[in-house]
């Protein structure tokens, strides 16, 4: 049988970026056939060591590095020299995509901006992540996900629980940043197909606030005058059905009922207090709200009777939707995971094998989506200059004279 060409061999993508949230979509990219070659600077994209600190690892097995850039082709160069540049534009004479989080006023000085290479490049999609986007007073202002995405999208406030001794999440590990780009991927994709049927590329954009103002809608609307729901929820506020308990075993589970008419009944007759809800005249999800200061301290002290995979059997008895809060650990050893290959094993620069997460586009043509090989800073450098007609000794030429870092 033939092998099934990728959707995006024939693609190449230029990635001028660092740390995730733009990086991502260069994996994205790689992982469906495109040529995603990655521009670092001295000492490479600062992500690297930061990620390794966090696994207490070297460069050649950074497992948080390579999730955001397997499958892609490095090379370091330095854009302040006019060969650097030179060799920039060489790539976007043949390139589809460029990719950068770079802040717009260094991107203007070096002029290689949007204005200043749309008409040189008139194929090409130019994709850009910024913190706060291009208007308003913040739009020069530096964001990282923590802050431009989980904060100021009302998350980290109103999603604290309100008791004493509480205080906000600790949002980790570029979260934000990862489900940023992949809209920015998603808009990327579009450019890509208007191009084919205008021969025109675009400017394509996507700040990490936009990204937590889209996903965070539901508590945003939420908040809008005249619902002004409350926020931060306290324990004793909303549907109690739908709330997470703590088990005997310590373990947290979580049932959510949708259709009071259907499921409600049944569970009452699980937890015991179908007579209960009669006398408080618990009839729907609006009574059950309004008496959740009375409705919760029962079904908290029940919970705690059984372990949470005592209950999670008897809910899936009964056809409701329940789940256990697992640990992040969990997923790497959940039999669903595997079995639909969201997580994968691959092989780090040193040898090491470890897990990575899936790339989330599945076409029925291509399965699961393999993870592509690592990179240290600087790997193809040779390869790519060469590929762009540069000889040997214009390579070593630059090597010597800080055009490649």
């Amino acid at each position: 049988m033939d092998e099934v060409r990728k959707p995006l061999e024939g693609i190449t993508v230029v990635e001028l970026a660092n740390y995730v949230a733009a990086p991502i979509v260069g994996r994205m990219c790689a992982d469906l056939g495109a040529e995603v070659i990655k521009i670092e600077g001295r000492g490479g994209d600062i992500w690297r060591s930061t990620c390794a600190d966090h696994t207490l690892t070297d460069f050649s097995e950074n497992p948080l590095f390579d999730f955001c850039n397997a499958g892609k082709k490095s090379i370091s160069l330095n854009l302040k020299d006019p060969k650097g540049k030179e060799v920039l534009f060489r790539l976007l004479e043949n390139a589809d995509i460029l990719i950068t989080n770079t802040r717009q006023q260094s991107l203007v000085k070096l002029g290689i901006d949007y204005e200043s290479l749309k008409d040189r490049f008139p194929r090409l999609i130019y994709g850009t992540v910024t913190g706060y986007g291009y208007e308003g007073p913040d739009c020069n202002a530096p964001g990282f996900d923590m802050v431009a995405f989980w904060s100021r999208s009302g998350f980290m406030s109103d999603m604290r629980i309100d008791a004493a001794n509480s205080y906000p999440v600790n949002s980790r590990y570029a979260m934000g940043d990862t489900a940023t780009g992949s809209l920015l991927f998603g808009s990327i994709m579009t450019a890509l197909y208007q191009r084919e049927r205008t021969g025109r590329g675009d400017f394509v954009t996507m700040s990490l606030y936009n990204a937590g103002i889209w996903i965070m809608a539901g508590g945003i609307i939420m908040a809008e005058k005249p619902y002004c729901h409350p926020f931060p929820e306290k324990r004793l506020f909303g549907n109690a059905i739908n709330l997470v308990y703590e088990c005997a075993d310590k373990e947290w589970i979580r049932c959510t009922i949708l259709d009071y008419n259907k499921y409600a009944d049944k569970f009452y007759n699980a937890l015991g207090v179908t007579e209960q809800m009669r006398e408080f005249g618990i009839h729907d999800t609006v009574s059950m709200t309004e008496k959740a200061e009375q409705v919760v301290p029962i079904f908290e002290k029940i919970f705690r009777t059984k372990t949470s995979d005592e209950w999670r059997a008897i809910f899936d008895s009964l056809d409701i939707v329940n789940g256990r809060l697992t640990h992040f650990a969990d997923v790497l050893e959940d039999e669903q995971a595997w079995a639909n290959q969201y997580i994968q094993k691959y092989t780090c620069t040193n040898g090491a094998e470890r897990i990575l997460m899936t790339n989330p586009v599945r076409l029925g043509s291509q399965g699961a989506l393999p993870v592509g090989r690592p990179l240290l800073c600087g790997t193809d450098t040779k390869e790519v200059l060469g590929s762009l007609g540069y000889t040997p000794v214009e390579i070593e030429f630059m090597a010597q004279n800080g055009t490649l870092l």
